[in-house]
């Protein structure tokens, strides 16, 4: 493995807390989930792929007319995928981002996705969003290799690469990076959005957490990584890279709320990204729920400038390719 180059930070762990309670708006906006039983989607097995096959009927939102007015969107067909390349209209981007969207791998994209890519490609960047393949009626040994194929091509030119996603799409990030470790191009940054990183959900604290997520419910949710796994064991690292290399990956960057199911595994990867002498930093928020930063609340975006600010770091690096 080559040694870590000067320009990018040091091999360590951080865990930053933004203990800021939640605006008024954002407390209000929690209580309409919970009124509007947001929870439901992922209830019981059956109930979660009924309403998963019911969504995949209706099809991925496409990019919102407010994201083509203010951005050139062009959809293409790539390694298989409908897939959207975002950019801005006027300004050279100066990285790339490959966005790789939530749903627990059974929820199509949904309009709140592109309040966050129009958030990204102001860095500016080239927002890549492919709509992969989901289950019950895919599995992971079916999509991983079109998503790397994608990342792959994303890695070809000077453009530093950004690979980022939310829930099943942050867990697939890392798996993805795990992959391309040992690789004379890489991304530069890997950024996890209230990642999925256990699908077996079996940390202790999940049960109690599960009181105060507004949007999971671990026996929907547990049902969808079974189903992703395919024939695979959901503890496999391709369903749950908490348990994979992390050791030659690049920066890692985390992004979780403390009211989310999902918070357990993030300690998991701490102590594992400790042993591994990687580079992680997490940046907890309080009371946040999951996938916050694609909401219409002010701590959403707050979050996304934030990820709008990793994107221009990631090219202030000047990586070729992506590659370290």
């Amino acid at each position: 493995m080559s040694a870590p180059r000067p320009d990018l930070p040091p091999p360590g762990v951080t865990h930053d807390v933004d203990d800021r309670p939640p605006t008024p708006w954002t407390r209000l906006y929690v209580a309409g989930m919970w009124l509007g039983r947001d929870k439901d989607a992922f209830t019981g097995a059956e109930h979660t792929r009924e309403n998963a096959l019911a969504l995949q009927r209706k099809g991925d939102a496409p990019p919102t007319r407010w994201t083509r007015r203010r951005l050139d969107v062009r959809e293409e067909q790539r390694h298989g995928m409908r897939t959207w390349v975002v950019r801005p209209r006027d300004t050279a981007p100066v990285a790339r981002v490959v966005y790789l969207h939530g749903g627990g791998y059974v929820h199509p994209l949904t309009a709140d996705y592109w309040r966050l890519v129009r958030a990204l490609a102001a860095a500016p960047a080239e927002v890549v969003v492919p709509a992969y393949p989901l289950a019950p009626g895919a599995d992971v040994d079916e999509v991983l290799p079109r998503l790397l194929g994608l990342v792959g091509d994303a890695c070809a030119d000077d453009l530093p690469l950004v690979v980022m996603g939310d829930s099943a799409g942050g867990a697939l990030t890392l798996v993805i990076g795990q992959r391309l470790r040992g690789q004379p191009r890489q991304p530069a940054r890997l950024v996890l959005l209230c990642p999925w990183l256990d699908a077996t959900l079996d940390e202790d604290e999940v049960g109690d957490l599960e009181a105060t997520d507004p949007m999971l419910e671990e026996g929907g949710l547990r049902a969808a990584g079974r189903w992703w796994a395919g024939p695979r064991d959901p503890a496999d690292p391709l369903v749950s890279p908490v348990a994979g290399p992390l050791d030659g990956l690049p920066p890692l960057e985390l992004f979780i709320g403390d009211h989310d199911i999902l918070r357990p595994a993030v300690d998991g990867l701490v102590r594992r990204a400790l042993a591994a002498g990687a580079t992680l930093r997490v940046r907890e928020v309080t009371a946040m729920f999951h996938v916050w930063m694609t909401r219409a609340v002010p701590e959403a975006a707050r979050t996304r400038r934030q990820l709008s600010e990793l994107v221009r770091a990631a090219a202030a690096d000047g990586v070729p390719g992506g590659g370290r």
